[in-house]
């Protein structure tokens, strides 16, 4: 298992304290935990990406009419 340093803000490692005590955790495992949750989001939204630039390569698009009909229902953007 490998280790890093991460610079926090005074803020932001009391916050981190505060739950980790709160937890009856160790700071490093709250900040394990936090970290490994956003590594696995962020993974699954670059899949969700590249899936989606995969689907326009091969043409995979929405028609004219469905896309009307998106904004029709939910507005146009701002």
């Amino acid at each position: 298992m490998g280790a890093i340093s991460i610079p926090l803000s005074n803020e932001d490692e009391a916050v981190l304290h505060h739950i980790a005590k709160a937890r009856h955790a160790s700071d490093a495992e709250i900040a394990a935990t936090g970290l490994r949750e956003y590594l696995h989001f962020e993974a699954a939204q670059i899949a969700r990406i590249q899936a989606g630039i995969a689907a326009a390569d091969r043409g995979e698009f929405a028609s004219d009419e469905d896309v009307d009909t998106f904004f029709a229902r939910y507005g146009e953007p701002d």
